[in-house]
């Protein structure tokens, strides 16, 4: 049976979790588009559900979980794209849990762009970076960021907390702190495992990560320019890092 009407219970609750509020709450996040949908399947994400139209459907691999028909126009309401594909699943978001970085890892010192957080996100799972710590940071299961990270947020561990625990947890590493005033990191020798410091878009790096970096290291950038993109700057230098 095709859904049709937008008034629909189940329709309602899964257009609920393009709120944060309701993502907290559910436990649940939505990811949209075949590829995304097809890997998160495949990836061995906790899918829960998965609605779209028929053709897109009919792209999707043999699933055990519920799968929902609607319109396009019940779709449309669901999308957050400018040109949807026609599908998205609701996905468990995965526990939160306080652990320490299994080899080199990344902390995200109060990134506020979804789109530099998904990115980054993306980054890391491309460098086999696993965890990924989150500080005062965007929310990392809007859509946005979700769509960002290209399903790159499969395949890390992100772990949000406040400074203090996230120090405590990742205090065995070598802590680098990207900041314009650090060492060329194209000239240096970087000690691992790691623990990569970008700061927020405006602001840089806190006072309090700077306070217990074991050193810190910049981009060389002609002097026309001011600053590099956060997501930029990150990709840049763990790259530099890990061909050292």
């Amino acid at each position: 049976m095709i859904i049709s009407s937008k008034q629909n219970a189940e329709i309602k609750r899964i257009a609920s979790l393009k709120e944060k509020k309701y993502r907290e709450e559910y436990g649940e996040y939505l990811v949209e588009g075949v590829k995304m949908v097809k890997e998160a399947i495949l990836s061995g994400a906790e899918v829960r559900e998965i609605v779209g139209v028929d053709n897109a459907l009919k792209e999707l691999p043999p699933v055990s979980v519920s799968v929902k028909e609607v319109s396009g126009e019940v779709f449309a309401r669901l999308s957050e794209t400018k040109t949807p594909q026609g599908v998205m699943a609701v996905v468990k978001k995965p526990r939160n849990e306080a652990l320490p970085p299994r080899g080199n890892c990344a902390v995200l010192d109060g990134i506020s762009d979804p789109g530099n957080l998904g990115t980054i996100i993306r980054t890391s799972a491309a460098l086999g970076i696993k965890d990924v710590y989150l500080v005062n940071c965007a929310d990392a299961f809007s859509p946005k960021t979700v769509r960002a990270s290209m399903s790159g947020i499969y395949y890390v561990n992100l772990r949000a907390f406040n400074a203090e625990t996230v120090y405590r947890l990742i205090s065995k590493n070598n802590i680098i702190v990207a900041d314009m005033d650090g060492k060329n990191v194209f000239g240096s020798d970087v000690k691992k495992p790691y623990a990569l410091v970008i700061g927020n878009e405006a602001n840089g790096v806190s006072g309090f990560f700077k306070g217990v970096a074991n050193e810190t290291v910049s981009v060389p950038m002609d002097g026309k320019v001011e600053s590099l993109n956060a997501a930029v700057a990150f990709a840049v230098i763990a790259y530099a890092i890990e061909n050292k």
